[in-house]
């Protein structure tokens, strides 16, 4: 088994958004105006070369771009660009620099002997203004601490844009004759069967449905908050009296099995709820198939947010609003990802190569602190690519002009292929935040209990039992609510998922949980 330890600050919540809420935030006019990389006392030295795993969300890289240039310029280095991925790590193309999503990722890359172990004292020597922030969130440099080393930079964050809230069709309720938008999981359940009975789109055809879900998915988004109104999540690891346990295996989990299989048996449930995604539940809404979606808060709270936009733009009548996730006899609530955000790791060759490694460290503290870099990489040119959403704004809100609206229009400049998203300092963040975006993540946001007990840690058994798991649930719990499969056969899939792995990971997950995480 591998040892983790604990030694790295206490626990202090931050104000801070996601890698795609700072592409909505802005810099200074001294900085903000810059095209060109200001002075950085670069040397005229033979330029460092680095090898750098562009934006782990990018679908690809994009040669010689803007920013490219720009970074070149300013840090006096010769950058390669590559697109990580498992396969391109296996066949020996390791970045000296990249971004990994998850603890397991982190783990699984540290076996394979391509990662550096990285020295505390290095990060809070070389990353000063960051270091105040990030080795108060102790629990996160326990997720990537094996065999009593770091091995990588972890990311912060708490106000999650990316958490989810009910995105309802208001006009449809209107039409239906709900004049409330629904607060509760009984009053959630008459608008859904009311949307896929009573004709709300007004065609006289029975072609629409409440709701969809997503059977594909770690477990199913468009469901979590049925699952959170019976107070569990699946595939999610949960403390329940001073034990941890898994969301997926819990009685209150088949409780919302049952009711979404009773959904689904009156055809309130969209029948290709087994096959659909976030991209096509989104299209269903906009088709006028479905009523509600789980949607996330950034995406549907503010009138010029993505989804809502999208919505207008196909249906200028519609309405939309976003709400809480409906309260059941469990509570409410829905998947929240926690303080943990991405990890910064570094390859396992850099490590005999002092001068690389000390401008990997002054990229890092550049990208974390520094306005001009950090806008240059996550925004582009102020007047340009962005502007503030309020005009003579010198902080707040910003917005992306024509022609750069769109992530992959940006992408072609470099705008997010080097952006390391949430390293950057809370003082960045509290500045260039969105104090609407803020108070609607403030109010309809799970956080802080709805998130794993353990941050998404990487158990010993993980690559053994984990993935053939999350199949098994997906498996049955699509064919218990599609019908196929009797509802008593819910206990037969927690015996199965038992024998099959989930006991040996209990004990793990408990066992970390008391060395860890508890307080």
């Amino acid at each position: 088994m591998q040892k983790r330890f604990k030694t790295m600050g206490s626990a202090v919540l931050a104000a801070s958004l996601m890698a795609g809420l700072l592409a909505g935030c802005g810099s200074s006019d001294k900085d903000s105006n810059a095209s060109s990389p200001s002075a950085s006392g670069a040397a005229a030295s033979k330029p460092v070369e680095l090898t750098w795993g562009v934006h782990m969300q990018a679908s690809g890289v994009v040669n010689d771009t803007q920013v490219q240039k720009w970074l070149e310029q300013k840090f006096n280095i010769k950058i390669k660009p590559v697109k990580v991925t498992d396969a391109s790590i296996a066949s020996g193309e390791v970045p000296d620099l990249f971004m990994l999503g998850d603890p397991s990722n982190v783990s699984a890359y540290q076996n394979q002997g391509v990662l550096m172990d990285l020295d505390p004292n290095m990060i809070k020597e070389k990353m000063p203004e960051y270091s105040k922030d990030i080795e108060k969130h102790n629990e996160l440099f326990q997720t990537v601490t094996f065999d009593d080393k770091l091995w990588a930079i972890p990311m912060f964050i708490d106000l999650k844009p990316y958490d989810l809230g009910m995105l309802w069709r208001k006009d449809w309720l209107d039409k239906v004759g709900i004049a409330k938008v629904p607060e509760t999981l009984d009053e959630f359940e008459k608008a859904v069967y009311a949307f896929a009975k009573n004709d709300p789109d007004g065609n006289g055809k029975k072609d629409t449905y409440g709701l969809t879900g997503t059977a594909t998915s770690t477990w199913s988004t468009g469901f979590y908050s049925i699952f959170g109104a019976f107070g569990v999540e699946p595939t999610m690891w949960m403390e329940k009296d001073g034990q941890i346990v898994n969301g997926s295996v819990m009685p209150e989990t088949k409780e919302a099995v049952a009711k979404l299989r009773q959904w689904y048996a009156d055809g309130v449930i969209d029948p290709e709820f087994i096959t659909d995604t976030q991209d096509s539940y989104r299209k269903k809404l906009y088709n006028n198939r479905i009523g509600v979606i789980e949607e996330q808060i950034s995406k549907g709270a503010l009138p010029d947010s993505s989804t809502v936009t999208e919505m207008k733009s196909l249906s200028p009548n519609a309405e939309l609003v976003l709400a809480k996730n409906p309260k059941g006899p469990g509570g409410e609530g829905s998947w929240d990802w926690g303080v943990k955000s991405n990890f910064i790791v570094i390859g396992a060759k850099v490590k005999d190569q002092p001068e690389k490694l000390a401008k990997i460290f002054e990229i890092l503290r550049a990208e974390s602190n520094d306005e001009e870099t950090i806008n240059m990489t996550s925004l582009g040119v102020k007047g340009q690519q962005w502007d503030f959403a309020e005009s003579g704004a010198t902080s707040g809100a910003t917005k992306f002009l024509t022609g750069f609206e769109k992530q992959e229009q940006r992408d072609q400049l470099g705008v997010r292929l080097f952006s390391l998203g949430n390293i950057t300092t809370q003082a960045y963040r509290e500045k260039y935040s969105n104090p609407k975006l803020n108070e609607a993540i403030k109010a309809i946001s799970s956080a802080p209990r709805w998130s794993d007990a353990l941050l998404s840690s990487a158990l010993p058994s993980d690559g053994k039992y984990k993935q053939d798991l999350t199949s098994l649930t997906q498996k049955y719990f699509a064919q218990i609510i599609s019908g196929e499969l009797p509802l008593s056969d819910f206990d037969k899939y927690v015996s199965e998922w038992n024998a099959k792995g989930g006991e040996e990971l209990t004990k793990e997950a408990n066992e970390m949980y008391q060395k860890q995480f508890k307080k």
